[in-house]
């Protein structure tokens, strides 16, 4: 599983960065992601852009960082994100 550190990614593109590297996984595969604020506005995003298509697991919470692993269920259509 890929760790992808977003922390030093400028704010603004932090969960589009996210959103697009989930978009590139393939059907049972996950990342995990070290961040620098509160990913409950991310995961919003992703239950709307992916419904039920992926699973969500805090590994450590924050502050000041948290990670997070995010799992690929099923195949839906790309986000439109990247």
């Amino acid at each position: 599983m890929m760790v992808y550190d977003v922390r030093r990614l400028p704010s603004a593109n932090k969960d589009s960065a996210i959103l697009a590297m989930f978009d590139g996984l393939h059907v049972g595969e996950a990342l995990q992601v070290v961040c620098d604020f509160d990913p409950s506005r991310l995961e919003r995003k992703f239950k709307g852009f992916f419904a039920e298509g992926y699973i969500w697991t805090c590994v450590r919470s924050g502050p000041p960082d948290w990670q997070i692993e995010i799992g690929k269920l099923s195949t839906l259509p790309e986000c439109g994100c990247k």
